[in-house]
């Protein structure tokens, strides 16, 4: 699958991953910031409301009414933390122009309006529209409010919370609903030209072929702006470990616990340095054949759920449980024990095949679908790696190395979520 490469702008790239299996094709613009915990609210409630209007698209039954007119073409954002950076997403997917009658072009035409959300907002004076930014701050603040009611999620949150302390990787994303509505259209437009001056840019398009001249066309665009003081996506603030690990508990009205683990992992970036703890997390705690999976779960019946997730960007690992207020130090006994179980060797080669195996086709996944591969190309920032070179470097890890990896790992927080007194 050819994969090229553009500079379009300094701290800007164009990223053309051409696949022919796609009857669509996704335009990306992907904006990586330093997480900055002073301007994380605001920088987080951006890309909902560049993609609610613009100046040509004034309110959002005129935006809809021109995505219906591109064939149902799909609008989308989100924001993301990537190591020490925000990752802010705006997209569009639209079929691709061949498909279209009447001469349209709907792959130009969503290129052409994607840039116009971003470079041209609704505005006035150098402020976002009252109207327009109550509505948004509202709708952030209900995400923010029904957080908690996932307390599965609440519980990750929670962890990094305690995890991170200070480190503006461990506030949560949208920041708290008190910052939310001191948001005002002034400051929130300085964000959007704070992150066109400064922002790593990488546009993705991913479809049969590039439209004419949209790299050209975003270069222009950026030549308008003074671009200084490039976000470095290099950039990492690595956790140091603890003697002692800190335990936090919480207790809810809920039937069913969360238990949450948080460990340092010593090493962080590319793939060929994390590999061996990337098949670390899996063999610990991730498909059906991992060892929380069959010991603590199944054998020992300890959780509902047990799992392992290592996140490279930051260079941690965490494992996620449902459990029985009861079972909680036993739970954390026991997870530690199959950690400890790695350290010494005590897995099968045969373990080491079923993650290498379960990974490889989690990878070669990615080009199942246009939104796959620009997920795996907005995180591969440095190293550009297909996911076919991807599987090499999982497949040459070793059994050593995966030891060597678990040895480097440390307990640092365990957040438990419990039910109130006398429900367990």
């Amino acid at each position: 699958m050819p994969v090229e490469m553009i500079r379009i702008a300094p701290g800007a790239q164009g990223c053309f991953i051409k696949n022919d299996r796609f009857n669509t094709t996704l335009i990306s613009y992907n904006f990586y910031l330093p997480l900055d915990a002073e301007n994380m609210a605001a920088n987080a409630l951006l890309p909902y409301m560049l993609t609610s209007c613009s100046a040509e698209y004034r309110d959002y039954i005129d935006l809809n009414i021109k995505l219906l007119g591109l064939y149902g073409a799909d609008l989308a954002c989100s924001v993301s933390k990537c190591g020490d950076c925000l990752h802010v997403r705006l997209s569009i997917g639209v079929i691709n122009n061949e498909y279209s009658f009447d001469d349209c072009k709907p792959v130009n035409e969503a290129a052409e309006l994607m840039a116009g959300l971003i470079f041209d907002p609704a505005a006035e004076d150098g402020c976002f529209i009252d109207s327009d930014l109550s509505r948004e701050k509202r709708k952030t603040i209900e995400r923010i409010q029904g957080e908690i009611n996932d307390k599965k999620s609440y519980a990750r949150t929670r962890l990094f919370e305690e995890m991170f302390g200070s480190d503006p990787y461990g506030k949560f994303i949208y920041g708290t609903a008190e910052e939310v509505e001191a948001i005002d259209g002034k400051r929130l437009y300085t964000a959007r030209q704070q992150l066109l001056q400064s922002a790593f840019i990488r546009v993705n398009v991913v479809g049969r072929e590039l439209p004419d001249g949209i790299f050209d066309s975003i270069s222009q665009r950026l030549k308008e702006i003074s671009r200084v003081n490039i976000t470095d996506v290099t950039a990492c603030r690595m956790l140091p470990e603890k003697n002692t690990p800190t335990y936090v508990t919480q207790r809810f009205d809920v039937t069913q616990g969360k238990l949450v683990m948080g460990f340092t992992a010593g090493v962080y970036g590319s793939l060929a340095k994390t590999a061996p703890m990337a098949l670390l997390a899996d063999i610990f705690g991730g498909g059906p054949y991992s060892k929380l999976f069959t010991n603590v779960r199944e054998k020992e019946s300890l959780c509902y759920y047990c799992s392992a997730t290592y996140r490279r960007g930051k260079g941690f690992m965490t494992v996620d449980s449902g459990i029985e207020g009861a079972n909680a130090d036993k739970v954390v006994t026991a997870v530690l024990k199959e950690l400890e179980d790695i350290r010494q060797g005590n897995f099968t080669n045969d373990l080491v095949s079923a993650s290498k195996k379960a990974i490889s086709d989690a990878l070669l996944g990615y080009y199942d679908s246009p939104h796959a591969l620009n997920a795996w190309f907005s995180r591969e920032l440095n190293d550009n790696l297909s996911p076919e070179e991807a599987v090499k470097i999982i497949s040459s890890v070793t059994r050593e190395d995966i030891i060597e990896a678990a040895k480097g790992v440390r307990l640092h927080t365990v957040y438990r979520l419990l039910p109130l007194e006398g429900e367990e």
